[in-house]
């Protein structure tokens, strides 16, 4: 009979060892569940948490400018000449801010972003000589910049070349000097201000290009991909200053 109970006394005790066993994997289960929700929580919040209201501070007289630098309203626009977005911006929604820009309202800015140097030195070259042209000649600066989103190639698809820059320029019979322009590509004169341009934006946590900031504020994309919503942005700007 002794057997039996010991049998039965050990019988017993490996079924309260399992409910125990049990109730440690319930217990864990609940507390990876609840860290699991508090981690979705914190990542909502982020996402859903708006754009900051802190002005960011240009340094406007560094940066092309189109239209009058005392506008009331300032515009920069942060872009990259590879990036397709940027591209369909330039060529629909800037054009929509013409007469703002035409009645000293607002002054539209370029600042660089390069975020596809996938193909090397592609976009960073096309910013080079973007500066390049700036430095030689303020005026023809849009007139090259328009011309090589509109002759945009395909992405990372190596179509930036210094000849294709050069060639470009010589098409649009920009007022420069063509040599010159060629030699700031080779040697990246101004590499220094290009990658500052890049590091400014970097800090400011962009999410890519284009961005967007009016009077310092960025604004929401893809809302500012549609023109009315610029407008709307800018005649609250208008009214604030």
């Amino acid at each position: 009979m002794k057997p039996k109970k010991k049998s039965a006394n050990y019988a017993a005790e490996r079924r309260r060892e399992k409910e125990r066993e049990s109730q440690k994997r319930r217990r864990l289960l609940v507390w990876i569940t609840i860290a699991a929700v508090a981690v979705i929580a914190v990542l909502v919040v982020l996402l859903l948490q708006p754009k900051s209201e802190n002005k960011v501070d240009f340094a406007y007289d560094q940066l092309p400018v189109l239209g009058n630098p005392n506008a009331p309203v300032k515009i920069v626009e942060y872009g990259d000449y590879q990036c397709p977005y940027c591209r369909t911006f330039n060529q629909e929604v800037k054009p929509e801010l013409k007469s703002y820009i035409d009645e000293g309202k607002v002054a539209f800015y370029f600042s660089d972003f390069l975020v596809i140097e996938n193909a090397p030195g592609d976009s960073n070259r096309a910013a080079l000589a973007a500066r390049s042209v700036y430095h030689q000649n303020k005026d023809a600066f849009w007139q090259f910049h328009d011309a090589l989103y509109r002759d945009q190639g395909q992405e990372e698809s190596g179509w930036i070349t210094t000849d294709f820059l050069v060639n470009l320029a010589k098409s649009e019979k920009l007022d420069i000097d063509y040599d010159l322009l060629r030699k700031d590509i080779e040697n990246k004169t101004y590499q220094n201000e290009v990658d500052e341009q890049n590091e400014f934006a970097s800090k400011q946590k962009l999410e890519g290009t284009p961005s967007l900031f009016i009077n310092g504020k960025e604004q929401a994309y893809p809302d500012f991909m549609k023109p009315d919503n610029v407008k709307k942005a800018i005649d609250e700007a208008v009214k604030g200053s």
